[in-house]
């Protein structure tokens, strides 16, 4: 009797191995579209917390923008996962939201304002009545 395997049983072990490989590889992009996602949200919920570290020192949100040095590196991980910090404000710096549209999902966005409310939304934050600046800077219903 010899020992080891025969032909057709390491074939066999070769398919197995090819098709899960297949199968993973099916499943990465969605997997990796979804921790961009991830990091996205995770920016933008940073940044709620500086809009309102701000607020406490200034009394507005004028210092609440891309530019400012609290706020430059959350843009930037927003920009490097696919998305676009898009930070609006009242014209009297009384109020301000910050939302990007979602990458894993088409038509998703998730957004944060000043009254407190953060989620996810299928209402585009830019559409009237909004996040849109000027005389309004509110998230759309979000869950």
């Amino acid at each position: 009797m010899s020992k080891g395997f025969t032909l057709i049983e390491l074939l066999v072990v070769i398919t197995i191995i090819g098709i899960l490989a297949g199968v993973v590889l099916v499943y990465f992009p969605t997997a990796t579209k979804a921790a961009k996602d991830s990091r996205i949200v995770s920016a933008i919920g940073q940044s709620r917390a500086i809009m309102a570290y701000l607020y406490a020192i200034d009394g507005s949100y004028v210092n609440f923008s891309c530019s400012s040095t609290d706020m430059a590196p959350l843009c930037a991980e927003i920009s490097n996962n696919g998305g676009s910090a898009n930070i609006q404000k009242t014209s009297n710096n009384a109020a301000a939201c910050i939302y990007s549209a979602l990458t894993a999902k088409a038509n998703y966005w998730y957004c944060a304002d000043s009254t407190g409310k953060a989620g996810y939304t299928t209402t585009s934050p830019a559409t009237t009545n909004y996040c849109t600046g000027g005389t309004t800077a509110v998230c759309p219903t979000v869950y």
